[in-house]
């Protein structure tokens, strides 16, 4: 909207007006001052020319040398400037006529006093003299109306000057003083961030009319920028509380992966953490030979999977998948995370590997130990048994040597079993574990063992491979082992079965069943340590040994592991 009615025109129009109307007033006052300033001289000009009438006569009568000189003067106060000025034009007619009429009759007059004749001008004096008096009348009236004229000019002067200041001040108040304090009002509630400000006359075709629609913009402006930073600081402040609670996250998530012993709590606590930090509907981490470290944090929905490979030296240990929820998670942390867990595995793998080479070596080191000394001696023993039974043969009578005979034979059969036990021992020292694989590594003993008999041994294996570590997992193939064996020597089986599986309580189970005769005692012969042995390997592994017959025949052999590494 342009500028139409200018309110600083407005004000310097009736500014001047006022001090027009200031100045006229007061040159109207004062060329009325001058004016009867004439004024009086001519009403005394007028008044004294009564007095020189009278005298005219008295110098006729009485002086006449004086009377030349007498009618000068009478002609030059009649003629003075100030009474020939009545013959301007604004000066009324009734005086005008009044003059003129003063001058016809003193033409007159004067040819009395001309022709000598002072009865005539005595006569004619009176009312002359009227006429004179009548003059100076209409001069006072005159003089007298322009002073009632200057007054009711000065008066008209003021009450419109009073009118024009009452205007504007009204107009300067509602057009200027009123809009300016809304502005300032406005002003201090803009710069107290209250950009909805009291209402402005944006309508008005003037300066402030175009000044209150500059700053409602201005205002509206800064609203929308004020909004724009807040929301930008906002935004700022959610993405540095995110990136710290991130942060925070990582960091308990990096204490939780190195500082302590790899478990599935310690796993599941970060995928916990990851999913409540991103929001995320659920998370789920599958690794590569590693069933104990399937895991899954939160509940699935018909959201599609995302997924995010795990990868370690270009190596691929397994997947993080997850499901987003409302918001998009930051993939950087994921990715952070699966870093993390891969990190973790692959360190998890290697201790393993690393204890089970240890552990290999170790048994190796003893069994070789036990093949060069313990091993050596009991076959010299056997040897040299054998040629002590013949020696004693040769050299004394059948009859004498059936005692001596008799306690070598038991002595040879003890020997006989000593051997059998070391070789057995050899054996199992010499049994190597598949770290990453349980079911390979029972497999193995099952088949060391299936030559033994003609029963046949089946293996059902549904544990994760990592369920143990290489100490443990040994334990448990001893276990298996020694179970097998006395199946095969004592059970008079057909078939052996090993199955290792979850069982209905959730519990981490290993059976190893028969079809054989069954067991007739759980107290072992004198000289037999196997089922001692092993419930000292299950108490090794924290787990629950169990033998038992079978209702249907043979026996059972169950052993309950924990649900965790220790």
């Amino acid at each position: 909207m342009q500028i139409k009615k200018s309110v600083t025109s407005r004000l310097a129009y009736n500014l001047v007006l006022i001090i027009l109307l200031s100045g006229l007033s007061t040159c109207v006052t004062t060329l009325i001052m001058i004016s009867n300033h004439s004024d009086a001289e001519m009403i005394n000009v007028s008044g004294s020319l009564r007095m020189q009438s009278y005298r005219l006569l008295h110098e006729m009568q009485y002086q006449p040398e004086l009377l030349e000189h007498g009618m000068k003067t009478y002609r030059a106060s009649l003629q003075t400037p100030t009474l020939m000025s009545l013959e301007r034009f604004y000066v009324p007619s009734k005086v005008q006529i009044a003059y003129r009429t003063l001058l016809e009759s003193w033409a007159v007059m004067e040819q009395y006093i001309l022709q000598h004749e002072p009865e005539l001008y005595r006569q004619n004096l009176e009312r002359y003299v009227e006429q004179v008096d009548n003059f100076v009348s209409v001069l006072q009236v005159f003089s007298e109306q322009r002073i009632r004229f200057a007054i009711y000019i000065n008066i008209f002067s003021l009450l419109l000057m009073i009118l024009l200041s009452a205007y504007l001040l009204s107009y300067s108040r509602k057009k200027v003083v009123e809009p300016l304090q809304r502005l300032v009002t406005a002003s201090r509630q803009v710069q107290n961030s209250q950009f909805q400000h009291i209402e402005l006359d944006i309508d008005s075709a003037n300066e402030l009319g175009e000044l209150s629609r500059g700053f409602t913009q201005m205002a509206a402006q800064l609203q929308k920028l004020y909004l724009s930073l807040e929301e930008q600081v906002s935004q700022k402040t959610r993405s540095l509380t995110q990136i710290n609670r991130t942060l925070s996250m990582l960091y308990y998530s990096s204490q939780q992966l190195t500082l302590h012993e790899i478990t599935r709590e310690n796993l599941l606590t970060v995928l916990t953490l990851l999913q409540q930090n991103e929001k995320l509907q659920v998370v789920r981490l599958s690794a590569n030979g590693n069933e104990m470290f399937d895991l899954q944090a939160g509940q699935e929905s018909d959201v599609p999977w995302q997924t995010t490979r795990i990868m370690i030296n270009e190596q691929h240990l397994g997947n993080l998948n997850w499901q987003r929820s409302e918001a998009y998670p930051d993939l950087r942390t994921i990715e952070n995370i699966a870093q993390m867990l891969g990190r973790a595995i692959h360190s998890y793998q290697l201790l393993r590997q690393r204890q089970h080479l240890i552990l290999m070596q170790e048994r190796s080191i003893i069994a070789r130990e036990l093949h060069d000394s313990l091993a050596q001696v009991l076959a010299y023993l056997q040897i040299q048994l054998t040629l002590l039974k013949r020696s004693i043969l040769q050299e004394v009578d059948a009859a004498k040597a059936n005692k001596s005979l008799t306690i070598l034979n038991q002595f040879e059969t003890a020997l006989s079993d000593g051997y059998t036990q070391l070789r057995e021992l050899l054996a199992t020292f010499r049994l190597t574990v598949s770290e990453s694989n349980l079911t390979l590594a029972l497999q193995e003993v099952i088949d060391s063992l299936q030559s033994r008999s003609e029963a046949k041994i089946v293996l059902d294996c549904a544990l994760p491979s990592q369920l143990l570590n290489a100490q443990q997992q040994i334990h448990l193939l001893q276990i298996v082992r020694e179970a097998v064996l006395n199946s095969i020597k004592h059970a008079s089986a057909s078939l052996i079965e090993v199955v290792a599986k979850t069982n209905p309580d959730g519990e981490n189970e290993v059976l190893i069943r028969d079809d054989g005769i069954g067991i007739p005692s759980l107290n072992e012969p004198s000289g037999h340590y196997g089922l001692n042995i092993m419930h000292e390997r299950a108490q090794e592994l924290k787990a629950i040994l169990n033998i038992q017959r079978r209702a249907t025949g043979g026996t059972e052999v169950s052993l309950r592991l924990p649900n965790s590494v220790e």
